[in-house]
């Protein structure tokens, strides 16, 4: 075939094709009458394989030693592996410090105290980073999801309540505004919207505050497997884990250790095989 067809049937560009031949990677034959390049159903499948291992970015130089068979695929591909992992840590770092950034303009950057989380990122590995970074974010978003505070007053009436609210939010240095007062008021927070609800126990009144739309804080972008760990981590179970295993080392007994699985196990099996 000709250089077109090899084109069409590759999808790979004539430009590029030249250049890997230049590159060692592709010999072709030459027509003896016009002296044309005539490409085999073997220059097809290097091309694919060389299509293949560009996408998995391979350089040139290791795929000319792949090709030749100077250098094992496998050892090549254990080999690069290890590349990619390291540059998916150094990615991963770059995310969570450009997430930090977002809304920042030059005049305003930290330089310093952007190198040094930077460095700290390097030193300790960024996709250590980026698991501890994540789950501040994910607390953040959870902790806005639902609050509760003690008024100092019983909140008996809509005075109350609104007063209660707005005291809350100075001692807090919150930015909430009250868009529907009422025993059951609605409220915003930095553009999210509240609704709280007054109740009773022995010591005395408790305001719970929910976000209307909890889905609006929800960090999708943290994988679904990741987010179950932090509500794990979050969950009264984990307290009871700490709490069984300190019990376990000093007491040098067995049964804090069977606690341990009967609190965390049922609890596992139902939370991930959630996680799709």
């Amino acid at each position: 075939m000709n250089i077109n067809e090899l084109e069409t049937r590759t999808g790979i560009t004539k430009q590029n094709i030249r250049f890997y031949e230049k590159k060692g990677l592709l010999h072709p034959s030459r027509n003896e009458t016009n002296n044309y390049r005539e490409y085999t159903e073997e220059d097809f499948r290097t091309l694919q394989t060389v299509k293949i291992l560009r996408k998995l970015d391979f350089s040139i130089e290791d795929i000319r030693n792949i090709l030749s068979e100077e250098i094992p695929l496998d050892e090549s591909l254990k080999h690069h592996l290890k590349i990619l992992q390291k540059k998916q840590q150094e990615l991963d770092a770059c995310i969570v410090i450009c997430r930090e950034l977002l809304g920042c303009d030059i005049k305003s950057l930290d330089v310093d105290d952007t190198l040094q989380k930077m460095e700290t990122m390097e030193r300790n590995g960024g996709k250590f980073m980026s698991i501890i970074m994540d789950y501040k974010r994910y607390a953040t978003a959870e902790s806005k999801k639902r609050f509760s505070f003690k008024p100092d007053t019983m909140v008996l009436n809509t005075e109350e309540f609104t007063e209660a609210l707005l005291q809350y939010a100075r001692e807090s240095n919150l930015n909430l505004v009250i868009t529907k007062p009422g025993m059951s008021p609605v409220f915003e927070i930095d553009g999210l919207e509240y609704t709280a609800m007054r109740t009773f126990d022995r010591f005395g009144a408790t305001i719970d505050c929910s976000l209307t739309h909890p889905e609006e804080v929800e960090t999708k972008d943290i994988p679904k497997a990741r987010r179950m760990l932090y509500r794990f981590l979050r969950s009264p179970f984990f307290i009871a884990v700490i709490i069984l295993v300190y019990l376990a080392i000093s007491r040098q007994s067995l049964w804090p250790a069977l606690l341990v699985g009967a609190v965390t196990l049922p609890y596992l099996f139902w939370a991930f095989p959630r996680v799709k």
